[in-house]
């Protein structure tokens, strides 16, 4: 009898989350609450159980003529497995016991090994749940592409497991499309495993940034909303991949499906003007509870961030191949307007000490670029929006733009195969200046001509007097 009840504390601790409910009060039911994905759940009944009339004692048995004989022996035979079988009075029936030796995710390993060919009861997908109804009252082995073990017995006839594969790993970051200087803050989620049966369980995090993001090593751990950072080991790799970490939770220390919240900021620097870039994190968690050293890793969860640049070409008025240069430019954005006040032109402004863009009010502050020999210069380093070009000087013979010119920046449809949207192109032509008057008006020439007509009329006059005397 202490056996019995050892065995049925065994199983029990085995028992992940469950809740369902019994469909008469000599069945159970089975139900897992967080089935993965293209999964199929099987039920197998393993072990009887049988109990007296007002229920007070119980004990589990299995009949040599079950499919599960053979395989339950074979475990039984090893007496390091702290299982035994106990023939009654020579029948077919077997009273299972345990020793202190019993493991059970070792038993779920053997049963798992065994399970091809036999028949169960396969549980239905319903409402995001996996369930099964009107078991017969015994013990269970449930698996799909891991095993699990259940307990259904007179006083527990519902159970509900947690699938220990259901490991959830997300990262997103707050912002996709950024000025340099910008912080982006990262956030991994996740929620603690079900650790039951295993004496370690790793759970660690590894993250790894591109050369445009400059990590400020300041990762912070939750469980359940409560800071645990200190109680993590965190590693910060600052030979040659100073943008790489790990973290290390102890989840074996927290209620099993507690939210897990890792978060961290990167600085976009100037390395990443005209890029995408990348920023990948793995989850390597433990898989095999008899197993320690066996983990699986997750394929790497991506995000990206990406900046622009604003290129000018500028060139002689329909002459496109003859460029001008020393023409100045600022760059502007529109600041919406709040109520009661006006909208406000923000101009760019790059701070060179601490390579980042700037936004002031000030033209005064502003940064001016100016054209090369080849007509060229550029705003770098640039989020997605709408901004205006402003020329403040013309080349030496031309005349100032009257108007800024409107440049759309849209690098959402960016790759790493294809930058082209990260970088936008603003032609900007020149017209000469003309000297004065302008073209079509007659100008001082009617005055010269005025004038000669003038001196020869008063020649002639001159002449004539000179006759008549």
């Amino acid at each position: 009898m202490r056996n019995t009840k050892k065995l049925v504390g065994l199983l029990l601790a085995l028992v992940m989350v469950f809740a369902v409910s019994a469909v008469m009060a000599d069945t159970g039911s089975i139900t897992v609450d967080n089935p993965v994905a293209d999964q199929t759940y099987t039920a197998y009944k393993i072990f009887d159980v049988s109990y007296n009339t007002d229920k007070s004692a119980y004990s589990y048995t299995i009949d040599s003529g079950s499919e599960w004989f053979s395989t339950v022996q074979s475990f039984a035979e090893n007496e390091s497995n702290g299982l035994k079988l106990t023939q009654v009075n020579g029948s077919t029936t077997y009273i299972v016991t345990t020793a202190d030796a019993f493991s059970a995710p070792a038993f779920a390993v053997a049963l798992k090994a065994g399970v091809s060919g036999k028949t169960g009861t396969a549980l239905t997908l319903s409402d995001g749940k996996a369930s099964v109804t009107g078991l017969a009252l015994g013990y269970y082995f449930v698996t799909s592409n891991s095993g699990a073990l259940c307990n259904l017995t007179t006083t527990n006839p519902s159970v509900t497991i947690h699938d220990k594969n259901d490991i959830p790993f997300d990262k997103i970051d707050d912002k996709e499309s950024v000025d340099v200087g910008e912080v982006v803050t990262y956030t991994i989620t996740g929620k603690v495993p079900d650790y039951t049966g295993f004496t370690t369980y790793t759970y660690l995090i590894a993250d790894t940034m591109s050369e445009g993001l400059t990590f400020k090593k300041d990762v912070k751990v939750t469980v359940g909303g409560t800071d645990v950072t200190s109680a993590c080991t965190i590693t910060y790799d600052v030979e040659g991949k100073a943008n790489s970490f790990t973290v290390s939770i102890p989840v074996e220390d927290y209620t099993i499906g507690a939210a897990i919240k890792v978060t961290y900021t990167a600085v976009v620097n100037e390395k990443a003007v005209a890029k995408v870039e990348k920023n990948h994190a793995t989850l390597t968690y433990s898989n095999d509870p008899t197993d320690s050293s066996s983990t699986t890793t997750t394929p790497p969860d991506e995000e990206t961030v990406y900046s622009a640049k604003i290129v000018i070409n500028k060139y002689v008025k329909d002459k496109k191949t003859e460029k001008l240069a020393d023409a100045k430019f600022v760059l502007y954005k529109q600041k919406a307007a709040t109520e009661g006040e006006t909208a406000t032109k923000l101009y760019y402004k790059w701070n060179d000490t601490e390579k980042k863009v700037e936004w002031v009010e000030a033209q005064s502050d502003a940064t001016v670029k100016v054209t090369d020999a080849k007509g060229a210069t550029s705003f770098d380093g640039l989020a997605n929006g709408t901004y205006y070009l402003e020329e403040t000087e013309a080349p030496a013979g031309y005349n100032k733009l009257t108007e800024p010119a409107t440049i759309t920046v849209n690098g959402a449809s960016a790759t790493t195969a294809d930058l082209s949207s990260l970088t936008v192109t603003a032609d900007v032509e020149n017209e000469t200046g003309s000297l004065l008057p302008s073209t079509g008006g007659i100008g001082t020439t009617i005055f010269y001509v005025i004038g000669g007509v003038l001196v020869i009329g008063a020649a002639a006059m001159l002449i004539a007097k000179r006759k008549k005397a």
